[in-house]
């Protein structure tokens, strides 16, 4: 889509602290708050879940990773010092590690369902 192709508009009413949180919140993400804003409501439309919550679930993801290969290296450093150790924790970690991205990209994927949610009826 081309800046062309933009010939609609629409207002929103804000407060002053609105307006300086969402021009902040833009600068960080290095582009300006009308690009911002069309980017929160293009995610919305696309994952058809609230802005920001496809950040929050890979953020979340990161630190399990990152949770898991903390244990990983915990448990080498132990075993080159020649000590022992049962990796089997943390082999279940990474396995469901594994399943929750799996998980989390097939529901990217998905087409949204009717009401605008990906998901099926909670777990």
């Amino acid at each position: 889509m081309t800046q062309t192709d933009r010939t609609y508009s629409f207002r929103i009413r804000a407060s002053r602290a609105d307006l300086l949180a969402w021009a902040q919140a833009a600068h960080a993400a290095g582009t300006n708050r009308t690009s911002w804003l069309r980017s929160l409501a293009a995610e919305a439309a696309t994952t058809g879940q609230t802005p920001g919550a496809l950040a929050d679930d890979l953020a979340r993801l990161r630190r399990d990773l990152a949770a898991i290969g903390n244990n990983v290296n915990q448990i080498a450093h132990t075993l080159n010092a020649g000590g022992k150790a049962d990796p089997s924790a943390a082999l279940e970690q990474v396995g469901a590690a594994m399943l929750e991205v799996s998980d989390f990209l097939n529901d990217a994927r998905a087409p949204k369902r009717k009401g605008g949610s990906r998901r099926g009826p909670s777990k």
